[in-house]
């Protein structure tokens, strides 16, 4: 009994888990803030909005989920639900090519 429900009970929290690892992957530098308590990066504070879909002012672990999900979606290249090294390497690289262009293009704006 007790090897069938750490069979069953251990593949659910791994899964959850990696979902809340994705999704702080993508977003904890969003909730950082600057010496001045704004919000700092890119994101100008928006993201929480973003992710709180109903609006009303908290994170619950549902719309943490489809941000996750979402992101692991994104990551997923071709699509066979699981996310390689190579995908995950290819995924942020492009990332930080976003970024580096987007921070450039901002910089040449002044």
């Amino acid at each position: 009994m007790k090897k069938a429900l750490s069979q069953n009970i251990f593949p659910t929290i791994f899964t959850l888990a990696a979902l809340i690892a994705i999704f702080f992957g993508s977003i904890a530098p969003t909730f950082a803030e600057g010496s001045d308590g704004k919000s700092c990066g890119h994101h100008k504070g928006k993201k929480f909005e973003k992710i709180d879909t109903n609006a009303d002012g908290v994170l619950s672990l549902e719309e943490f989920k489809a941000k996750a999900e979402k992101r692991f979606a994104e990551m997923d290249a071709d699509g066979d639900g699981k996310v390689t090294k190579e995908e995950d390497k290819n995924h942020h690289a492009a990332k930080r090519e976003k970024y580096r262009k987007m921070h450039k293009e901002n910089k040449a704006a002044y």
